[in-house]
């Protein structure tokens, strides 16, 4: 009786503390990310005739299942679909990482991501370099994002007012010799943006190096000749446009009306060398790689010589720097500046043990674009109520301005070896329950997926029967106190008859 009395109250112990596991997990229905309990029992050591000594719950365990993934309203909310968690720190206690399922994040008042408890978010920094953009630069002119499979950039070029500069700056170069007027030097500087932006979009399409860029160029000779009532008429076609120019006071002068005319024809220089027996025109595109044709020379319709000095070539990376060479070149020449800003992270490998840093939403303080920090400054209304605007794929963080998509981090979701070794801390939160745990990235485990948030796991129709199913089992075994009591104290009895 005294042994079943005994079973009864671990009974009562054990159901006690599995009706808390229980009504916990159903409390945490709603709360986000949550990963139920469960609970398990053993029974207590029996004595030499085999009859047992009742039952302990075991320490309950995470059911790290994945909860169901929905779409959230907030542009900050993450949920990571397959295993794996985020790291955060408390900024005042900064050596002591924390582990959440729970994406809920915001931009905290120092334009940090943080939880709604103020954790920072923690993830890989971008390496930054070229340009800062101030307001100074008034229009994106190309942005894109490259992933060569190692690593993801944000690429980013502006420019100054370039019209108001050509107009300030007035006609560029010198008859004959690679003259522009300003309709010219804006429409050229419009055409090689153009080019660099076609060039960075197959660029990212197709991530690699590339062959050396070489513009297009060819040679005409124009012999110079004694005219008889000045009939000396030279014409060429280039790209399929016809040029011609009738004799204008001199040979020479006829030469270089006719190589100002080429230059005021789309992204073309055009150069005239003169000496005693041959006027030597020099035409070359303006555009690494691009695809022009010099043909149909003549003198008075008589074809000339023409000879092509270098063939168009260029593609990858190494097309698009040229090309940003030559937009540079022009923008500078006028008076105008180009800004081009880069920002890079390199893609973790698998296994890898990672160093992160609190994710900043801050352009300026990352030292990649002041123009919207300087728009706050002001008190501009339109600015405060965009910044930052926030977009995300793949775990990689953005901030836009406009059409403009900058870098700024990368969450990276790592795991344990044995991650029933966490210790649940509340407010979502775990930790290592020892130093010698060591959180890694395993490619493929999870995905970062930008404005869902996860649900909680708990399923509660399974939650209510354990509920009654304890309730029962409690109540069985209070029963079983009450009696072996009753028999006790009828043996009493007997024994004092």
């Amino acid at each position: 009786m005294i042994t079943s009395m005994s079973n009864g109250v671990t009974a009562l112990t054990a159901f006690q503390a599995a009706l808390n596991v229980q009504s916990n997990n159903a409390a945490n229905t709603k709360t986000m990310a949550f990963k139920s309990d469960t609970v398990s029992f053993s029974d207590m050591f029996y004595s030499n005739d085999q009859v047992g000594y009742g039952v302990s719950m075991d320490t309950p365990n995470k059911n790290f299942k994945q909860g169901s993934i929905t779409p959230s309203n907030s542009q900050y909310d993450f949920a990571l679909d397959g295993e794996g968690f985020f790291t955060v720190i408390d900024p005042a206690n900064p050596n002591n990482a924390y582990y959440t399922r729970a994406g809920n994040f915001k931009n905290d008042r120092d334009n940090f991501l943080a939880t709604n408890d103020g954790m920072q978010v923690m993830g890989l920094a971008p390496t930054v370099s070229g340009d800062i953009i101030s307001s100074e630069y008034e229009k994106n002119i190309a942005t894109s994002i490259v992933d060569d499979g190692t690593s993801t950039i944000s690429i980013n070029t502006y420019i100054t007012d370039y019209v108001k500069a050509a107009n300030l700056t007035g006609a560029t170069g010198v008859s004959g010799t690679n003259y522009k007027t300003v309709d010219a030097n804006i429409s050229n500087i419009e055409d090689l943006s153009y080019a660099y932006r076609s060039a960075l979009k197959l660029y990212a399409t197709n991530p690699v190096e590339g062959e050396a860029a070489e513009k297009f160029s060819a040679k005409v000779d124009f012999p110079i000749i004694v005219t008889t009532n000045d009939e000396y008429t030279i014409e060429l076609v280039v790209d399929g446009v016809k040029f011609q120019q009738n004799f204008e006071d001199s040979i020479e002068n006829t030469l270089k009306l006719l190589s100002d005319k080429i230059n005021e024809s789309g992204a073309v220089t055009s150069s005239v060398t003169v000496n005693p027996s041959t006027g030597e025109m020099i035409i070359e595109s303006m555009i690494p790689g691009k695809q022009m044709s010099v043909s149909q020379a003549k003198l008075n319709n008589n074809l000339v010589n023409i000879t092509e000095l270098t063939t168009e070539s260029g593609s990858g990376q190494m097309l698009v720097d040229a090309i940003y060479t030559e937009l540079k070149t022009l923008v500078e020449s006028v008076g105008g500046k180009v800004a081009t800003n880069k920002s890079e992270i390199v893609n973790p490998l698998s296994g890898e043990s990672l160093t992160f840093t609190p994710i900043v939403l801050d352009l300026n303080e990352l030292g990649m674009n002041s123009t919207l920090y300087e728009k706050l400054l002001t008190g501009d209304p339109e600015a405060i109520a965009a910044y930052p605007g926030i977009e995300s794929e793949d775990g990689n963080i953005y901030l836009s301005d406009g059409e403009s998509k900058f870098l700024v981090g990368k969450l990276v979701p790592v795991t344990f070896t044995d991650k029933s070794q966490l210790k649940p801390e509340g407010d979502n939160l775990y930790t290592k329950s020892n130093q010698d745990m060591v959180p890694i990235y395993i490619e493929g485990n999870a995905d970062v997926v930008g404005g869902y948030l996860e649900e909680s796991n708990v399923d509660l129709s399974k939650e209510l029967v354990n509920i009654l199913t304890f309730q029962k089992a409690f109540e069985a075994n209070s029963k079983s106190i009450t009696t072996s009591d009753e028999l006790l104290k009828t043996a009493l009895a007997l024994k004092n008859n």
